[in-house]
């Protein structure tokens, strides 16, 4: 005999491990479960392994409930029961009732799952003959499924209307009388109790296995059926929607889209398990350990069912909407979602449109780019883009050289790697809930109407579009080519790349710019994610992607110098500025002492402060409203210059009349260089149009 003490959700036993001991729950609670159908509850003075004989092979999980204290005996024989009984008389009564307890939450498990797959089998024959009408409504022959044809109806158990039964409950309903006038007139009647309920509890524990056995054999055997009847079911619906003007009923999302899936029994049990047991939480942000698993748990699910619809879209023209909701949005069940999101989800899904060419796009959309070869994965959160992750899992021997070199241009492991990576951690930043997340569409994280917070690419385009006519260098970044045959070895233009906006498929509050190009080329285009459902407001945010762009670019192009003042770039001037902001003649005291509590709350990060300080460059100084101090305002100017369009408006704005001046002169230096290279291209190629990058440097020189 040994106590031992467990922690809440350690598993004392594994089905398949042998049954040596047995154990008394001094305190806490233990769950015999199966994962998905069987959860009974073992509470302080129950005995686990009682419900099977000395050398059985546990057929369910024993994991504790919450911290629990456990008094171990060796079991050889029913002999150990009673001696175990009889060394703990204190607790006897206890035991007595805990462990008819425990018999009478097996007959009610039992009964649960035999109705659930009564129900289940009944469904499936419904449905069997529901699909031959619809497979002759779409004019289509309906595939024979020969164990659905044969499916038999389950027996109710003899066990679950047996006296024993009876007698189980009875002691249930009547354990108080029972602890008061009948157990307490000695230790006998406890185990007399005991070994009742632990003999009565084996038959039931035999017939529980023989249920959950049939109950997993029935859903394996009708999987195919299910997956065809969904499919079949999906294409009817979107023809009766076609022809109706009425937003129709969507029932049974989450069945649509695990059969459209295809992924594993196991897979999509867990997730129907976890996803009833959040929606039946009240308080699904709750920080415990519990919730925080669960939400794991979702997580993971949904995005290996994801991965596998995504996969499966591929392979058909036909995407049913409850699917295409999926994609855009995470919604994953009406019941969850809520009957008007569910409205106006669907509304938003079918109605949804993607401008041929454009670089603001959906998760889904932006996946299968990535599988058509027409983009390249984002960096993973250790900053390794996947030429670099494969090199480093070589490295670390987690992978071998031929390995990596079959994956280098396998695009199905490419967007795995995108789903697994990018896409699991963007998802749950944009959202903002970083602890709480989950990634299921949830209507109690809609916190604003969800037409006015849609981040839809007209309205993203739109808020990019403002921030690009203010700060029209924005996205130009230098390039170097060469022109051997005109004698130019070095020349250097700007050209614009326009960035990549993945709409995540969540309801969030913030926008991040994930990469600013794609490798070691500066003349990729820039990853930027954002909520498909923004509750902040979306021109802020899209400015302070910007923001963030425009200072990581710098870095990139400046490389180890991007803090070297020496080399005058944005982050050098900047950062000198704000390290040495206390001796600058330039600024008062007061502005001495709002750069000092700036940098306080940014907790010393120049970048938060920047990005802050060109949100009022481009909402507020651009219209002629001070926002910023003279240093500052400089800074911006030189680097993040206005448009030809403001330019003019502020050109007698006293505080950049000099700047624009200054400006002006500069800018027509260079714009006479490149325009002396131009004629002197034309003098040599008379009758050819100027290269490319020479238009666009003049063009950009001239904004």
């Amino acid at each position: 005999m040994e106590k031992i003490k467990i922690g809440k959700g350690e598993v004392l036993h594994k089905k398949g491990d042998e049954v040596k001991n047995i154990e008394i729950v001094l305190s806490g609670a233990l769950t015999m479960t199966n994962r998905d159908t069987v959860d009974v509850r073992l509470s302080g003075g129950g005995i686990a392994g009682a419900v099977y004989n000395p050398g059985d092979l546990y057929v369910f999980d024993y994991a504790a409930a919450e911290d629990t204290t456990l008094l171990v005996f060796d079991y050889t024989s029913d002999d150990d029961i009673v001696d175990a009984v009889s060394s703990a008389t204190a607790i006897a009564p206890v035991m007595a009732a805990s462990n008819m307890e425990f018999a009478n939450g097996m007959l009610d498990a039992l009964n649960s799952v035999t109705d659930t797959v009564a129900n289940f089998c009944k469904e499936i024959k419904y449905n069997y003959n529901d699909y031959k009408f619809m497979c002759v409504k779409l004019e289509k022959e309906p595939e024979q499924f020969s164990f659905v044809e044969q499916l038999p109806t389950p027996d109710t158990p003899e066990i679950t209307s047996s006296w024993e039964a009876e007698i189980c409950r009875s002691f249930c309903e009547h354990r108080g009388a029972l602890e008061a006038n009948y157990y307490s007139l000695g230790a006998s009647f406890c185990i007399e109790a005991v070994m009742r309920a632990s003999v009565t509890g084996r038959r039931i524990r035999k017939e529980l296995e023989a249920a959950t056995e049939f109950s997993s054999w029935v859903k394996n055997g009708t999987a195919d059926f299910v997956n065809a009847f969904y499919d079949v079911k999906s294409r009817v619906d979107t023809e009766n929607r076609g022809t109706s003007g009425e937003v129709p009923t969507i029932e049974n999302a989450l069945e649509v889209i695990l059969a459209f899936s295809g992924v594993s029994q196991e897979i999509a049990d867990t997730f129907r398990k976890d996803l009833k047991q959040f929606s039946e939480t009240e308080d699904r942000r709750a920080k415990s350990d519990e919730m925080r698993h669960l939400r794991m748990s979702i997580a993971e699910g949904y995005y290996n069912i994801y991965e596998a619809a995504f996969f499966k879209s591929l392979e058909t023209s036909h995407i049913p909407a409850e699917v295409r909701m999926f994609f855009l949005f995470g919604f994953v069940d009406e019941n969850l979602a809520g009957k008007a999101n569910t409205e106006m989800l669907y509304n938003m899904a079918v109605s949804w449109e993607e401008p041929e060419g454009t670089r603001i796009l959906p998760m889904y959309e932006w996946l299968v780019r990535i599988y058509k070869g027409e983009a390249v994965p984002s960096k993973n959160e250790f900053d390794n883009d996947w030429t670099e992750y494969l090199r480093e899992e070589v490295r670390t021997a987690n992978m071998t050289q031929q390995r990596a070199d079959e994956l280098a241009n396998d695009r199905h492991a490419m967007v795995s790697f995108e789903i697994h990576n990018m896409f699991v951690t963007a998802n749950k930043i944009t959202n903002g809930q970083m602890a709480s997340f989950v990634p299921v569409f949830n209507a109690q994280d809609v916190i604003r109407p969800l037409d006015k917070c849609l981040a839809s690419i007209q309205r993203v385009q739109a808020a990019l579009d403002k921030v690009t006519e203010i700060d029209f260098g924005c996205f130009y970044r230098p390039a170097l080519i060469q022109y051997p045959e005109l004698k130019i070895q070095h020349f250097v233009y700007n050209t614009e790349i326009k960035p990549y906006i993945i709409l995540m498929p969540n309801f969030g509050a913030r926008g991040v710019m994930w990469q600013e190009n794609e490798g070691p080329r500066r003349t990729t285009p820039a990853h930027m994610v954002i909520s498909v459902f923004h509750s902040e407001e979306l021109e802020e945010t899209i400015v302070r992607m910007c923001a963030q762009f425009r200072w990581e670019m710098c870095r990139r192009i400046q490389g180890v110098r991007y803090m070297d003042i020496s080399e005058p770039s944005l982050t050098s001037e900047y950062m000198n500025y704000l390290q040495f902001y206390k001796k600058n003649g330039y600024l008062s005291a007061d502005m001495k002492e709002r750069i000092k509590i700036a940098l306080q709350k940014a907790r010393n990060d120049y970048k938060v402060v920047f990005v802050a300080d060109y949100e009022k460059y481009i909402l507020n100084e651009a219209f002629g409203l001070p926002r910023l101090n003279k240093v500052t305002r400089e800074i911006l100017f030189r680097y993040c210059t206005f448009s030809q369009k403001y330019r003019k408006a502020l050109a007698i704005n006293p505080q950049y009349q000099q700047l624009i001046e200054r400006w002006g002169i500069t800018q027509s230096a260079k714009l006479h260089g490149v325009d002396l290279m131009a004629k002197k291209v034309k003098r040599m190629k008379p009758g050819e149009p100027l290269p490319k990058e020479i238009e666009e440097e003049l063009a950009f020189l001239r904004l």
